[in-house]
């Protein structure tokens, strides 16, 4: 089996992984799609090393991680250590990309443990995706957050994916319920919210308004 390595550089300040590529052309020698290849003449460029790993994986092709370390050496070296959280974490993280809808809800919802910030983008990505499973189990791992989690969320109001807006308002209305967010900093983004093109992000924007005005009138 050939591997492929990641390259890890920085790019105005900011990580980047890159991975060798093949271009494959059409018939007019334009080039039609880029695959990762150990041979690649060209390169793909990540934000973020699961995305590579992804690429890679999809290319029928094991990796070489930017440190040089295979995975199999890598895994080894976690069990010799006992670093279980950074094995757990990434074996998680990889699964929630899984084409199993079931895989990826029970990573997502086994996500939800650890106490990351940064796994609230993940989550919130997840929770535009059209499978139910999926949405739920990342709604559920966003509750955990509490707080933390609101900023990220109101952020998602703006997205052009109305199943997002629709699943930032239901988490937004369960942490409502929850009394563990400031019903006043949500006023102004659920009122605007109610004024939505998509009726059924509508009927959930009244909805969290008004429960969201019970909880003002319970704390004043």
């Amino acid at each position: 089996m050939k591997f492929v390595s990641i390259k890890k550089e920085l790019k105005d300040g900011n990580p980047v992984f890159l991975v060798p590529a093949l271009n494959l052309k059409n018939s007019q020698g334009t080039t039609k799609q880029r695959i990762a290849h150990p041979l690649g003449d060209d390169f793909l460029e990540f934000k973020t090393l699961e995305e590579a790993i992804r690429a890679i994986e999809l290319s029928g092709f094991k990796y070489i991680l930017p440190d040089g370390a295979k995975p199999l050496e890598t895994v080894q070296k976690a069990y010799a250590s006992g670093d279980y959280d950074e094995l757990v974490y990434n074996t998680l993280l990889k699964q929630t990309k899984d084409i199993n809808s079931s895989v990826a809800s029970a990573a997502i919802t086994a996500l939800g443990e650890f106490d990351d910030t940064k796994l609230i983008d993940i989550f919130i990505e997840k929770m535009g995706e059209d499978n139910d499973a999926i949405r739920t189990s990342s709604i559920n791992s966003l509750l955990n957050f509490g707080e933390l989690a609101v900023e990220k969320l109101l952020t998602a109001f703006k997205s052009e994916n109305w199943v997002r807006r629709n699943s930032a308002i239901i988490t937004l209305s369960r942490l409502i319920d929850s009394e563990s967010v400031n019903p006043e900093k949500l006023f102004p983004a659920l009122i605007e919210m109610t004024e939505d093109k998509n009726t059924i992000v509508k009927t959930s924007a009244v909805t969290a308004l008004g429960k969201a005005y019970k909880l003002y009138k319970k704390e004043s």
